[in-house]
């Protein structure tokens, strides 16, 4: 907090170039299966609940209150810790290791994640220190709502909309039914500045389609029992462009994520855990999909398949992983995205390459920390 951008390379180049890390870990994660927000839609959406936009009725309880995660997806977290233990346990250094577990204590379902992974890894002990202001800094400034617009609208520009959108739309119209609600494909898109950025059809379908990868991860039918696995992947190509054009924009981005950017270049550059440089360790940072959206769109990083899910789905426990190796008097930096699928409740993790700008998962330190210093908006670090 108080560091320019400038300021900011000049400190981790030194840290780097002083002590370089023989390996660092960063995973940035998202939080478990949860339930769905009550009512489901927000922002200004009317009717505001799901059940309004199909004949299926009431959605099928989750057995948690609103926005918790639920115990099928409590299970998968624990899966996934247990998945990865080996390759945790390797990256935290010698022994007895460091490994930082920071959560947004803003969210109680993210205090529940980083517990069930910890349990997974048979780390049940390791201290995790909640800090909402690492991912939501209250210093930093909104932005107006003019902003948001502005940002929305040159989204809607440069993001190539899905090929045959309107007609997938009324497909999923289909597969839900009629509802009180007029159907999805003929509810007008509007670009607002409030919570939700881009209010409408576009915005319900990608929360029915949120909701049913919830109820996949949740062990409940999806979408009353009239979606399978195979339609759902096919979908999500929808919700990942609703959230391309919401929620990615530079100036959007900038606000939301430059202060937990900072803190995951000051862990590669210094030893992720922070004690011992020398000895390398691993930091974990718990909290949303729009952490995950945010930091790739400041980085330019993607991932062009993760399968079964489309490019960039950012899934229920899935991660950003950033290691940073020495070898050769240079620091590089490799990004991959881990991620686990919900036909069952194994947690077992898979991983793709996340390709930064120059079209390879790996970039050096130094060039990591000039593209970061481009877009980190100083007034929130």
């Amino acid at each position: 907090h108080g560091q320019t951008p400038r300021d900011m390379v000049l400190v981790l180049l030194l840290i780097a170039a002083a002590s370089p890390p023989s390996s660092s870990t960063v995973y940035i994660m998202r939080h478990c299966a949860r339930s769905t927000y009550l009512p489901d839609l927000y922002g200004g959406q009317r009717p505001a609940y799901l059940a309004n936009y199909s004949d299926g009725g009431d959605l099928p309880d989750w057995g948690v209150a609103p926005t918790l995660c639920t115990a099928r997806g409590r299970r998968i977290i624990q899966g996934q810790g247990r998945s990865l233990r080996g390759e945790i346990l390797g990256r935290m250094g010698p022994a007895p290791g460091r490994l930082k577990v920071t959560y947004d204590a803003g969210s109680t379902r993210d205090n529940t994640t980083a517990e069930d992974l910890l349990a997974g890894l048979g780390l049940p002990s390791i201290a995790r220190v909640g800090d909402a202001a690492v991912f939501d800094p209250p210093w930093c400034p909104q932005l107006t709502a003019a902003a948001k617009e502005r940002a929305v609208r040159a989204r809607l520009k440069a993001v190539p909309r899905p090929a045959r959108y309107e007609g997938r739309l009324a497909a999923l119209q289909a597969l839900l039914g009629r509802g009180v609600a007029p159907p999805l494909q003929s509810i007008p898109d509007v670009v607002a500045g409030g919570a939700v950025g881009w209010l409408g059809g576009s915005f319900v379908a990608s929360s029915w389609i949120e909701a049913m990868l919830l109820q996949f991860g949740a062990g409940l039918p999806m979408a009353y029992g009239r979606v399978a696995p195979p339609q759902l992947y096919e979908m999500l190509e929808l919700h990942v462009y609703y959230r391309a054009i919401a929620d990615r924009g530079l100036s959007i981005e900038r606000r939301g994520e430059s202060n937990l950017l900072a803190h995951v270049l000051r862990d590669l550059a210094s030893g992720a855990g922070g004690a011992s440089p020398q000895g390398g360790g691993a930091s974990l940072y718990v909290g949303h999909d729009t952490n995950l959206d945010g930091l790739s769109a400041l980085l330019g990083l993607g991932w062009p398949a993760a399968p079964p899910y489309p490019a960039n789905t950012t899934v229920p426990g899935g991660m950003l992983r950033l290691t940073a190796t020495a070898a050769g008097g240079a620091t590089a930096v490799c990004a991959s995205f881990l991620y686990t699928r919900f036909e069952d409740a194994s947690g077992g993790m898979a991983e793709v390459d996340a390709l930064f700008p120059t079209g390879k998962p790996c970039i050096s330190l130094v060039q990591l920390t000039l593209l970061a210093a481009a877009v980190v908006d100083k007034r929130c670090v």
